[in-house]
């Protein structure tokens, strides 16, 4: 049965990771996944590339996730899936859900943790920020009005294995869930433990979490990961454990030669494909 939600929204948006290629992710994820209710197609705001205050294009992001924002304050759903370009596709997604679910677990399905802030980010790339934006310590154009939308005991990492130093401080400190590669190797349908069943959840999902060599369409391939199949296990077992209230899928670049069956797999394992 496919999973129901109230939107689904295409955010091509591009300028957090730098890369345009996963603006196409977008249209392309669109494209294999059929829509269920209304679909809104967001337009991405251009212009210059210019970095303010330790993050790459803010202008450019922070237009795009203000119209996007103005548009899910209107429709208020409770349920929505992004499809996304780069990681900050899904920010204001999640934000709005854990305003109507306040119970919400985010599994942060993704080779890197996204943890950096504009002080501690080697790249200046907003995408690598968006989960520490979350818990409240990004930049205030990017957490909104409301500060942080999570608090840290809400997040689980699945698949998380390229940290910067500060990244992996920050998790050891707040003791954030983390199933690495090895753990979901050994048993991908533990990675919804010790969450209650029937609670809300959110799946952030960046193709990057499986290895590159099973599947290299991404803008930031990340070896000595997990295969797609496991991958899907997880996404499988999170579906089955959790009411789930949101999805978005990011960072895929079409362009790159591909199994498309193996994405094809992921998609199925969130019920998105009929």
């Amino acid at each position: 049965m496919t999973w129901q939600r109230d939107v689904d929204l295409v955010v091509p948006l591009w300028q957090g990771g730098d890369d345009v290629r996963t603006a196409a992710g977008a249209s392309a994820l669109a494209r294999l996944i059929p829509p269920n209710g209304n679909r809104l197609h967001v337009a991405v705001t251009d212009g210059p590339r210019t970095t303010i205050d330790g993050i790459r294009s803010l202008d450019a992001i922070h237009g795009t996730l203000t119209r996007l924002r103005d548009r899910l304050t209107r429709r208020d759903p409770q349920r929505t899936l992004t499809l996304g370009g780069d990681c900050l596709s899904d920010l204001v997604a999640i934000q709005h859900l854990a305003t109507r679910h306040p119970d919400m677990t985010l599994y942060w399905v993704d080779a890197h943790p996204d943890l950096n802030t504009p002080a501690t980010s080697p790249s200046q790339r907003a995408h690598g920020m968006v989960l520490r934006t979350l818990l409240g310590d990004g930049h205030p154009r990017l957490t909104g009005a409301n500060g942080a939308a999570l608090p840290t005991p809400a997040v689980t990492l699945v698949g998380a294995r390229d940290l910067d130093p500060p990244e992996t401080r920050y998790i050891r400190h707040h003791g954030i869930a983390w199933v690495d590669t090895v753990e979901l190797l050994a048993d991908p349908t533990r990675v919804t433990a010790p969450r209650p069943a029937g609670t809300p959840a959110y799946i952030h999902l960046d193709i990057d979490v499986c290895d590159p060599f099973d599947l290299p369409a991404v803008a930031v391939p990340t070896p000595d990961g997990p295969r797609a199949g496991t991958v899907a296990e997880a996404l499988a077992a999170i579906t089955a454990h959790h009411d789930v209230v949101g999805i978005g899928i990011c960072e895929y670049a079409p362009v790159i030669e591909h199994d498309e069956a193996r994405l094809a797999t992921l998609l199925a394992a969130l019920d998105l494909t009929g």
